[in-house]
């Protein structure tokens, strides 16, 4: 600081006075703050300039950075090279709204949720399975949503589900194929913040709003494949708790399937790379009368172009069977839901 000082004795007020430099000019010039170099010109009694009187910025210029690009204050006056201050009493004299921290961050334009019950169901089931919620800070007004994955399709799924509603970005592929994408949304999302991992009531309790939430789950964390000639549809999740909310569930619509079971892998690291920290679960549907009746009902609502692509194989599959080997022995009991 001494340093500092015995420089603005001998120069500040050439700077100030005959360059006519800002202050904002002369803190970056001695590499210290604006507010040293405003107590240091009253210190040595320099008669300040009228802060603002040599500055002219058009009210059309000032709403197009302010309003329109949502510049904020200090990044104006780095362009006009003079203290934020100033730009701030120009926005003040201009009448435009003053925008808080959290306002100010947000640069670009964001549509609110659609309010679409059916939607939020389904964005809820897939954010469980796939996807990370978070706040940037305490306070603000926006909600980032971000995943990593390798599979094109999943990228693009998540493109597709929140662009229309923000600001959408997807990092480059890195060495191992993967890509981090992130979507930044407004406040109405929040419903999707701190999911605590329990199926709401709303959803249980109506069957179509489940079948949303489960086809984002699906989409997020589940699987079509064919196994030693067989069909299978699964779900894998580290949350038991869901797995056995929506086993209760496909066993009341008649769906039979296997009760949520754990491989005990923890540390086990599969071909994406991803380690699992705790024990993974699995729920899976093998029987082909629950399987069609499945797909049957969740068909319309899946979105993932690879989970409709597989469904498809799993379904021939079941077509197949049948015309070779008979149609199973199982009741259609699912026909009385």
């Amino acid at each position: 600081m001494r340093k500092i000082i015995s420089i603005l004795k001998r120069g500040l007020k050439k700077l100030y006075i005959k360059r006519k430099m800002s202050t904002y000019q002369i803190a970056e010039y001695y590499g210290c703050s604006q507010a040293t170099i405003w107590k240091l010109l009253h210190k040595y009694n320099i008669l300040l300039r009228r802060v603002g009187n040599y500055l002219v910025i058009p009210y059309s210029v000032l709403k197009g950075l302010y309003v329109d690009k949502k510049l904020s204050s200090r990044k104006i006056a780095k362009i006009y090279n003079c203290a934020y201050s100033t730009i701030d009493r120009k926005i003040k004299e201009c009448g435009f709204k003053i925008r808080n921290r959290a306002q100010a961050h947000i640069v670009y334009a964001r549509r609110s949720f659609s309010g679409n019950l059916f939607e939020k169901a389904y964005l809820i089931g897939f954010t469980m399975g796939d996807l990370r919620v978070r706040k940037i800070y305490k306070n603000s007004e926006t909600i980032v949503i971000d995943c990593a994955s390798t599979m094109p399709e999943q990228i693009k799924l998540i493109n597709d589900l929140f662009e229309p509603y923000g600001r959408v970005w997807a990092s480059k592929m890195d060495r191992r194929g993967k890509r981090q994408i992130q979507a930044q949304l407004d406040l109405s999302f929040d419903f999707l913040f701190n999911l605590d991992g329990k199926i709401d009531y709303w959803i249980l309790n109506n069957k179509d709003y489940f079948l949303h939430f489960l086809a984002g789950f699906t989409d997020a964390e589940g699987s079509f494949f064919i196994s030693s000639g067989k069909a299978f549809y699964s779900l894998g999740n580290y949350n038991k708790k869901i797995l056995d909310a929506i086993y209760k569930k496909l066993m009341q619509l008649g769906i039979r399937c296997s009760q949520p079971r754990s491989d005990n892998k923890k540390g086990y690291r599969d071909k994406q790379g991803y380690v699992r920290r705790q024990s993974y679960w699995t729920l899976r549907v093998s029987r082909k009368q629950s399987l069609m009746y499945l797909f049957e009902l969740l068909g319309h609502h899946l979105r993932h172009s690879k989970r409709r692509t597989d469904m498809g194989k799993a379904r021939r599959n079941i077509i197949v069977r049948n015309r070779k080997f008979g149609k199973s022995m199982d009741i259609l009991w699912y026909r009385k839901v």
